[in-house]
């Protein structure tokens, strides 16, 4: 059987596509659940959109401290390899749960299955890039979305036969969902932004949100420079995020409509008809491109430079309030015929033809 480890809202979308076309093939495949970020907004309510099969285990190991998780996580994902008869194992991304994933497979002497491999920032600060830099190390395939994660692990010596361009899945979930998007959702109804212009916000990484005097200064720059351009700024809040702005009393402008987190259908449908997307988020930053929305991304440096290259998104993390509307002007403005990096929909089935050869 295919294990396939989830623990955060990112990893559930990009793996159902697989495990969809698994199921479709009619290959065993079962999810096993980390628990790393679970709440039902954030994670739950994605297995009903997404229409993906229940976890065959739920491990729980819940919000800890890094080496605590990750440690517990390992321990807890070699049983449920033991009891459900594991044959390979896929991760994706660049999460502890990848982290985790990867090394309890290796050292139980399974194969193991990287989608997104090969992405670097070359910041070592970010927790996400000793895990997908060590989880790429111990993995037999090595699905990269393009030719540049394949020279990245080039360089790093890695340039075996288990190295492969497939894409991205996150264009086969885009492309898919937003369609279904506009059928089952009203979020915009709901929001009264359907008749406004409108950009999206989200922040949840904590060089953004852990600092209040960061998070109200970028706040008010992005306050600052959407109503400059007359835009309402629809703010689905992480749970990180709000508890330092709850904790510090930091105000939230009057044009912000603030929401708790989104489902997946109904984040997509309001990226998809917004005039600009700020986020910190690179799997956001990936939908952006996709789906032809200029975005800013706030962050000095990004795994997916791809977005920067084709002109979908430029890195702006220094609040500066005229700055950023000069920026914002700019995106806004852009010719939204970019090129997708990122693939033609048809990932998950290359990877699904590579593991069943």
């Amino acid at each position: 059987m295919l294990a396939v480890i989830l623990g955060t809202r990112p990893e559930l979308i990009k793996c159902a596509p697989v495990i969809l076309e698994a199921q479709r093939r009619g290959i065993p495949v079962g999810i096993i659940h980390t628990g790393q970020h679970y709440t039902h907004e954030l994670d739950g309510v994605f297995f009903e959109e997404l229409r993906l099969p229940k976890p065959i285990a739920h491990i729980h190991v819940g919000s800890r401290p890094a080496p605590k998780q990750i440690g517990l996580m390992i321990y807890r994902l070699a049983e449920a390899f033991e009891a459900f008869s594991c044959t390979s194992v896929l991760v994706e991304g660049d999460t502890n749960s990848v982290l985790a994933g990867a090394l309890a497979a290796y050292k139980s002497g399974i194969p193991v299955a990287h989608l997104e491999a090969g992405l670097r920032s070359d910041d070592w600060t970010m927790p996400e890039e000793s895990n997908r830099v060590l989880a790429d190390r111990v993995s037999k395939w090595l699905f990269c979305p393009t030719e540049n994660q394949r020279e990245c692990l080039r360089r790093e010596g890695i340039d075996h036969e288990g190295v492969h361009v497939v894409g991205n899945t996150v264009v086969d979930a885009a492309l898919h969902y937003v369609r279904v998007s506009y059928e089952k959702s009203d979020i915009a109804e709901r929001l009264n932004v359907h008749q406004s212009n409108y950009g999206v916000l989200t922040m949840h990484r904590p060089s953004n949100v852990d600092e209040p005097v960061r998070l109200r200064a970028m706040l008010e720059s992005i306050s600052h420079a959407s109503l400059e351009h007359g835009l309402k700024i629809v703010f689905p809040i992480h749970p990180r995020t709000k508890k330092t702005i709850t904790d510090h009393h930091i105000p939230l402008p009057e044009h912000f409509v603030v929401t708790e987190p989104l489902g997946y259908l109904d984040l997509l449908r309001l990226q998809s008809s917004a005039q600009i997307i700020l986020t910190d988020s690179g799997g956001i930053q990936e939908e952006a491109c996709i789906l032809r929305v200029p975005s800013i991304t706030l962050r000095p440096n990004t795994e997916r430079p791809e977005t920067i290259h084709v002109g979908a998104s430029i890195l702006f993390h220094e609040p500066h309030n005229e700055r950023l509307a000069s920026v914002m002007h700019d995106q806004m403005k852009k010719d939204r015929s970019w090129e997708n990096p990122f693939g033609d929909g048809k990932t998950a089935e290359r990877v699904l033809d590579i593991l069943s050869r």
